[in-house]
């Protein structure tokens, strides 16, 4: 009887023992649902199209990883993420985590499944289609900028990305507004505006690569684009993004892609404008090298750098500062199209130069392509355009632009072809046939009469206003001078180390001086001797040098500090 009850109790203890490891299994289970569920998952194209990043979010702290492959049940590749630490404005919300794994070696034409898995939490699996190899093939790009939280054209944006038929979404700055806000009221109310927005393009980056240029949204109260450098990555820089490279280009078939920042002009640091200007200048003059493979060069910046809106933005002004530190450069090395946004509205450009059309057709453009789509969805409405039209502007349009987007296909090596899209209903707005035969760097030297005589003044006043803004371009050296090496030295070191070094160097060459002062005054002070053990009237004598010219020894008086000739004859 009592060894029966004791076998009961024992039975009643493991099974209690097992019930609550169960129960811990199930909490912990529970527990990694809800810390390590992947959400925002976007994707981007890594340094070539055979590289693809994708990216996503957690609550917790999980290991990361992705799964990939041909199919939705044949995902046998892995790649490990790694992950950074997103840290909010307000200290008491609690920071979450961003992953990213780099798929390499991807087959070009070939559609390819993965799924995010943190602590083996995962989604259904998503997939992308990476695009063919070279030169010869027509990407095509939805294109848009300013797209707010609280914008109607998300949901028909993402109908339109999965189409299938685009390469790259192209997002020309300002996402969601404000990534590093809290939503103050209404439906989003506390929450980040960050984590609204990479949730709501989710559907429309997961499967098509999400392109992305800074605007001035992204600039937060540190002027450190934190969010933004840490919730996207790019190609050919490093990640987090960096601010001294928040800049990068891709080929994608026929095109070279520059995005640019044009934020880097608005800075308390202008360091960055050099540092841009100096990447931008070598990376045109590869791309210009290369031109016979990939004609096409197309650069994305959010603030323009010419717009005829009704307002008092940088564009609007004679002094623009984006467009004298960018306008003569895109010029110099025949830039085919500057796409950008800022302005809620649409507006097209003709081929022109300091202010001047060149000609009122795109055939052969003489000078680049300026485009400005920034109506997709803004928050602060829509900018309205002035009364009068100026001479450059040949299509403009505000209040039915708001809720509208871009498409650019690039057909071959001469031809593409450029729409503006409404939103709602599905409206093209504006298009043009852009044809190119001879891509490289524009020449003023074809300028003459009235055109050449307007480029020369405006070129005067741009050399005045490049003065008053500290924006003239330092001369260009072959980097091999001694100042050039010792420029270098300073801009890649630590100042503190630089002064301390220097004062040690002062201290070492100051006691060396001393120490051969010193040597060189013991040297000079000549010996005296004594003329014999006797008074001679306190007389002492001078010993000579065997190599001395003047070999008449001389007396030193000590009671009067004089010195007298001695007669030789007294030796």
């Amino acid at each position: 009887m009592g060894m029966r009850l004791v076998l009961c109790m024992l039975i009643q203890l493991s099974t209690r023992i097992m019930c609550q490891n169960t129960d811990k299994n199930n909490i912990d289970v529970e527990l990694d649902k809800v810390q390590c569920k992947p959400e925002q998952v976007h994707i981007a194209y890594g340094n070539s199209l055979t590289e693809m990043v994708v990216m996503w979010t957690t609550p917790g702290q999980c290991e990361s990883q992705v799964w990939y492959g041909s199919g939705p049940w044949d995902m046998t590749e892995k790649v490990h993420a790694t992950k950074e630490t997103l840290s909010y404005l307000e200290p008491t919300k609690a920071p979450k985590y961003i992953y990213r794994a780099l798929l390499n070696n991807l087959e070009p034409g070939k559609t390819y499944y993965y799924m995010p898995a943190s602590n083996d939490v995962t989604n259904e699996p998503l997939y992308f289609k990476t695009p063919p190899a070279g030169p010869s093939w027509s990407p095509e790009f939805l294109i848009y900028g300013d797209l707010g939280i609280h914008s109607k054209s998300l949901a028909l944006l993402a109908q339109e990305a999965m189409h299938g038929k685009y390469d790259a979404v192209l997002h020309i700055g300002d996402f969601g507004y404000n990534l590093y806000d809290s939503v103050p009221d209404g439906q989003y109310m506390g929450e980040n505006v960050g984590d609204i927005f990479m949730r709501q393009i989710e559907e429309i980056a997961s499967h098509v690569p999400y392109m992305t240029a800074p605007g001035n949204h992204e600039i937060e109260p540190s002027e450190d684009f934190k969010q933004y450098g840490v919730r996207f990555s790019m190609p050919n820089t490093d990640w987090p993004i960096p601010l001294t490279k928040i800049w990068y280009s891709l080929e994608i078939g026929p095109v070279h892609l520059i995005s640019y920042s044009s934020e880097v002009f608005f800075l308390q640091d202008k360091r960055y404008i050099e540092a841009q200007r100096q990447w931008l200048t070598a990376d045109l003059e590869a791309a210009n090298k290369n031109r016979p493979s990939t004609p096409w060069i197309i650069a994305l910046g959010h603030r323009p750098m010419y717009c005829s809106n009704n307002n008092s933005d940088d564009c609007r002004k004679n002094d623009s500062l984006v467009r004298l530190g960018l306008e003569d450069m895109f010029f110099k090395y025949g830039v085919d199209l500057v796409i950008q946004a800022h302005e809620h509205s649409y507006e097209r450009l003709w081929p022109m130069y300091k202010g001047v059309v060149l000609a009122e057709n795109y055939t052969n453009p003489r000078a680049p392509i300026q485009l400005i789509t920034g109506s997709a969805g803004s928050k602060h409405g829509v900018d309205t355009m002035m009364a009068l039209n100026e001479t450059w502007s040949a299509f403009r349009m505000d209040d039915k632009a708001l809720n509208s987007y871009a498409r650019l296909k690039v057909y071959n090596a001469t031809t593409l072809y450029w729409e503006q899209v409404a939103v709602f209903g599905g409206a093209v707005l504006d298009s043009i046939w852009v044809t190119q035969e001879s891509h490289g760097p524009f020449s003023s030297s074809a300028f003459q009469g009235e055109q050449k005589v307007k480029i020369d003044e405006q070129i005067k006043v741009d050399e005045q206003n490049l003065e008053k803004h500290n924006l003239r371009q330092k001369p260009e050296t072959t980097g091999d001078t001694f100042k050039d090496k010792v420029s270098k030295v300073i801009q890649g070191a630590d100042i503190k180390v630089i002064i301390g070094v220097s004062f040690a160097v002062f201290i070492l060459v100051f006691l060396l001086v001393v120490c051969i002062v010193r040597a060189c005054s013991g040297r000079r002070t000549k010996s005296y001797r004594r003329w014999d053990s006797l008074d001679y009237g306190k007389k002492f004598y001078s010993n000579v040098k065997t190599d001395d010219t003047n070999v008449d020894d001389f007396e030193v008086d000590v009671t009067d500090g004089r010195s007298k000739l001695i007669d030789s004859s007294r030796d």
